[in-house]
């Protein structure tokens, strides 16, 4: 089977998000990246921030299932206030993250039998996980 890899394509909503939130979206892609998948994951990610400003909730937007191709794409969208108002922007990015790709996930499980979705929910459980393993 092939090697399959999630990419992020990131749009920074304005100057006024925390650098602490930038830093943590730029590590958790960057661990992400080693991930291998059975289904290439394309998420476009808005932060919303003071130039861009979302005001829809925070979450998944626009997902689609390729299955020839097997590719999974989706637009999260993150709320300005959600972003400018997190005090751990760590665990918001991780939850939000993780809520997507379990969605994805599921819809892929839904539309292709030899899918093996509890093997890919395992290798996102670190985003659930805290550093020793426990629930955060």
């Amino acid at each position: 089977m092939d090697t399959r890899r999630i990419s992020f394509r990131t749009v920074f909503g304005g100057p006024s998000i925390p650098p602490d939130f930038i830093e943590e979206l730029v590590r958790l892609r960057n661990r992400m990246r080693s991930v291998e998948f059975q289904y290439d994951f394309d998420l476009f990610v808005v932060v919303g921030g003071d130039i861009t400003v979302v005001t829809d909730p925070t979450g998944l937007r626009v997902p689609r299932v390729f299955l020839g191709r097997r590719t999974t794409t989706a637009q999260i969208q993150m709320n300005s206030a959600d972003v400018m108002n997190a005090s751990d922007p760590r665990a918001f990015l991780f939850q939000t993250i993780h809520s997507t790709m379990v969605e994805l996930i599921s819809r892929i499980a839904d539309r292709d039998n030899d899918f093996d979705a509890v093997d890919e929910l395992r290798k996102i459980e670190f985003l659930v996980l805290d550093g020793i393993g426990e629930p955060q």
